[in-house]
């Protein structure tokens, strides 16, 4: 008794895409895009910690996977606990993805 309860929102992570994830973003046909708007990245600000960590360089950086019509997709973000937040990094298909991430990221 006397316990409150958080509303769903409340427990939502923000969420924060930079202007290069943005323009990622445009660059997906859109059908990949509505379904990004509309249920991976609501999943993601519901649960960031359902992706799992990338490897060596960019341990500290999470991965999320989709595919749609055969393409594989990737969403890579970094959460930020004691903010409650999710940065996404990079949002693109899985064929050349981690070179273009290697780039972005130097």
């Amino acid at each position: 008794m006397g316990e409150e309860k958080e509303t769903p929102k409340a427990k939502n992570y923000h969420l924060i895409i930079p202007k290069v994830v943005q323009k990622d973003i445009q660059r997906l046909p859109v059908q990949v895009q509505e379904l990004l708007l509309f249920r991976h990245l609501p999943a993601l600000q519901t649960n960031p910690h359902q992706g799992e960590f990338l490897k060596g360089k960019f341990r500290d950086l999470r991965k999320y996977a989709f595919r749609h019509l055969g393409t594989e997709y990737r969403i890579v973000y970094r959460v930020r606990e004691d903010e409650r937040m999710v940065i996404l990094v990079m949002i693109g298909s899985r064929e050349g993805f981690y070179e273009r991430l290697r780039r972005r990221l130097g």
